[in-house]
């Protein structure tokens, strides 16, 4: 008696088979999971990153900042507590910018030139190399020898960055410095700075 059950084992070479394990070419097949923003950045750009600035005055923030120089690292600072770090919180317009080479933006703090009458041309030159990075991509590269920040403008005709998907400048402001306000005089950066801890 035959056994008519026995299946046979299908090649998986076999072109037919072949044509199964074929992707899409925008590989949405291999997208199981959607990234959650939790973390934004409160940086300058990289001197090899080409960026783009998100125009607009809705996508810009005016405050006083302070920046660890140790760390590296920029708080925001409440209006309450401005005079404990008088001398030291700096006016600052805060952008939204993309990477070429990343989807996650991230805040590029822009110290306002001549708050006390003195020109800067490092903060006046960065915030030229702002201006032009919200029509074109630019790279950012600091030149000692002119005591400016130099912007270089990408030779290629590169697309566009998709701003539809970049959060608000608040939810953006929020990730960035949930742990980088100084609300209080009890902040620790303000206990340090007065020789408290």
């Amino acid at each position: 008696m035959t056994n008519t059950n026995i299946v046979t084992a299908r090649d998986p070479f076999d072109p037919s088979e072949l044509a199964k394990l074929r992707l899409s070419q925008d590989f949405s097949e291999l997208t199981l999971v959607k990234p959650v923003l939790t973390n934004v950045a409160c940086r300058k750009p990289h001197k090899q990153e080409f960026i783009r600035v998100r125009p607009g005055e809705d996508h810009r923030f005016t405050t006083g900042c302070y920046t660890d120089r140790d760390s590296r690292e920029t708080y925001l600072v409440g209006p309450d507590v401005r005079d404990y770090l008088a001398g030291d919180v700096v006016p600052t317009l805060l952008v939204v910018c993309l990477s070429r080479n990343s989807t996650i933006p991230f805040i590029w703090p822009l110290t306002i030139p001549g708050v006390d009458g003195r020109p800067n041309r490092w903060h006046e030159s960065a915030m030229e190399a702002a201006r032009i990075a919200e029509k074109e991509w630019v790279k950012v590269r600091s030149d000692m020898s002119a005591g400016a920040y130099i912007p270089h403008v990408a030779y290629g005709k590169l697309s566009d960055p998709d701003w539809n998907s970049v959060l608000s400048i608040e939810e953006l402001l929020k990730l960035a410095f949930k742990d980088r306000f100084i609300a209080s005089e009890d902040h620790v950066v303000i206990r340090r700075l007065r020789g408290e801890s």
